[in-house]
């Protein structure tokens, strides 16, 4: 967490949403994250090498984020103004990446839309032109190329499924009680974790450490790691970075909590996140000036190493 004067700092932004704000801003699920590490089998669609990883194994859902690689084939989004004003944001058109991509990291979900799996990805990669780009895969769309990793936290008792939200008039991954899964096989040691769902307009280091200071963690780290901010107001070095709004993709969110000198919890996190100029920021999270801006999907858990599967 980096502190400025409020001088030097650019005025929060909130969004006014179209439909009515429900009382309860962050849905939040007690849980036992299992450690996941696999590598994607090459030439497989995305659903499909995630459904293998993850539902096959007997979980749940799970959180994330894929590192390394390459995609074959791929379409994404970067974030947009919405021309309809059915919503404060929305995403571009499609855009064909150009392949082969060599895949650096991003963020994901992975639960159910409509009874079949479906994930929330994010995406920071280099394309065959040697640029770097960053967005919103559709999954749809994408063929794992070889050597892409994806380290996800499974459970088995925390469904993330896909619902309408009144409120931004969206539907996004929302978490639910689901019985408890048998595992496929062997399964690795558990950790004591919290998935939640943050709603619009909560800063997401207050959200984190509150969920941290309610739930009992003395040291947590961010397992769930994407969703989208009011712009972004961030730092490198002494350097102040401001990304545009509306809205603003977060690639990865990374960090976590531990409690400081006085005994009070605190969060140091840092994202790389793409707005709606194409462009991608990245830095250390000013705190109080990074709310939410439609939904963040947040898991959060004591510290391990993953295994290997």
């Amino acid at each position: 967490m980096t502190t400025f004067t409020d001088r030097v700092l650019p005025e929060v932004r909130y969004l006014t949403q179209p439909g009515t704000p429900l009382p309860q801003r962050i849905d939040a699920y007690p849980t036992t994250l299992h450690p996941i590490s696999v590598e994607l089998p090459a030439g497989t669609p995305l659903l499909e090498a995630l459904r293998q990883a993850v539902f096959e194994q007997g979980y749940s859902s799970a959180f994330g984020e894929l590192r390394g690689g390459t995609f074959t084939s791929f379409d994404y989004y970067i974030p947009a103004v919405c021309q309809a004003g059915t919503s404060v944001a929305t995403f571009s058109d499609p855009i064909t990446g150009r392949s082969p991509a060599t895949f650096m990291r991003g963020g994901l979900t992975i639960g159910l839309r409509d009874g079949e799996v479906f994930t929330h990805c994010h995406a920071q990669f280099v394309d065959a032109d040697g640029i770097m780009r960053a967005g919103h895969l559709i999954p749809e769309s994408v063929i794992v190329g070889a050597g892409v990793t994806a380290d996800l936290y499974a459970s088995r008792d925390v469904a993330m499924t896909v619902l309408p939200d009144t409120e931004i008039n969206f539907s996004v991954f929302q978490p639910q009680p689901a019985a408890p899964t048998k595992p496929a096989g062997t399964a690795s040691g558990g950790l004591r974790s919290v998935v939640a769902r943050v709603h619009p307009n909560i800063d997401i280091i207050e959200a984190i450490e509150n969920l941290a200071e309610e739930h009992g963690f003395e040291t947590a780290v961010i397992r769930g790691k994407i969703g989208s901010f009011v712009g972004a107001t961030l730092v490198q070095g002494d350097q102040l970075v401001s990304a545009p709004g509306p809205a603003v993709e977060v690639m990865y969110l990374d960090g976590g909590i531990r409690r400081d000198e006085t005994g009070s919890i605190r969060a140091e996190l840092t994202c790389a996140a793409a707005a709606v100029d194409g462009n991608v920021y990245s830095g250390a999270l000013v705190r109080g000036h990074n709310p939410i801006a439609m939904t963040f999907e947040l898991a959060l858990s004591e510290p391990a190493e993953a295994t290997t599967q």
